[in-house]
């Protein structure tokens, strides 16, 4: 699956709809913080993995990105994955 981000478009893995649902609640809990950046950090560190398989893959992916550009193509990756809508991270 290809993710298009402002920084460019990554070729990630495919997840499967029961690897969505285990992620699905901490993902909406760590968006809904208020600048908790730790555990937003934790969270793209997790899902890098789930869409590169490898960190040797994700460094090759995300070459040449400063860690601001980085985090915002991890974002990307999340909210694609999840199929989220930032402005309703209730659910609803």
């Amino acid at each position: 699956m290809v993710i298009e981000t402002k920084h460019g478009d990554f070729e990630v893995n495919e997840i499967t709809r029961k690897q969505r649902r285990e992620h699905y609640k901490e993902v909406k809990k760590v968006f809904n913080l208020d600048n908790n950046l730790e555990e937003m950090h934790e969270l793209a560190d997790k899902f890098t993995l789930l869409a590169f398989g490898t960190e040797k893959k994700a460094d090759e992916a995300l070459k040449g990105l400063s860690a601001l550009e980085e985090d915002e193509v991890l974002s990307s990756i999340i909210v694609s994955y999840m199929g989220l809508d930032l402005g309703n991270l209730t659910g609803d």
